[in-house]
């Protein structure tokens, strides 16, 4: 019997969905736009209304901006298990925010390159299997 895919956080990317998004949310009296989302805008020159603040689903593309490799186990609810060291991306997106994510792989990576926001598995237990956000190279 097939595992029940759970988000490790509910309300950080669309789920289920076959094109995943992160949810953000965006000022509408400044234009900021924030990942998570927030009740209200992070710009401190900006007036503090939740009225102002909507919330939007970030584009599924951006630009490798910087990577690295996680080598230690991270606490919950990043967990990755069995771990294994692991590609860390910071991705350029096209709102203009940067945004941390898990990748797919960290072979043939080029600063720049085009990645795209997928999901994957970061744990399972006996009933479900744990999702995450996750950047992926453009091929």
């Amino acid at each position: 019997m097939a595992k029940k895919q759970v988000p490790i956080i509910e309300g950080l990317f669309t789920w289920p969905s076959d094109k995943p998004q992160l949810i953000a949310s965006r000022c509408k009296k400044c234009g900021t736009v924030m990942f998570p989302k927030t009740a209200f805008c992070a710009n401190p020159d900006c007036e503090k209304s939740r009225e102002n603040v909507e919330v939007v689903n970030l584009s599924n593309k951006g630009k490798l901006w910087t990577w690295t490799i996680q080598n230690y186990a991270p606490p919950a609810p990043f967990r990755k298990e069995p771990f294994e060291p692991y590609g860390i991306g910071m991705i350029d997106t096209e709102e203009g925010l940067r945004v941390l994510g898990i990748l797919t792989t960290y072979d043939n990576l080029k600063l720049g390159m085009t990645m795209e926001m997928t999901t994957g598995k970061l744990y399972e237990d006996d009933e479900n299997e744990y999702i995450t956000w996750m950047w992926k190279p453009v091929a």
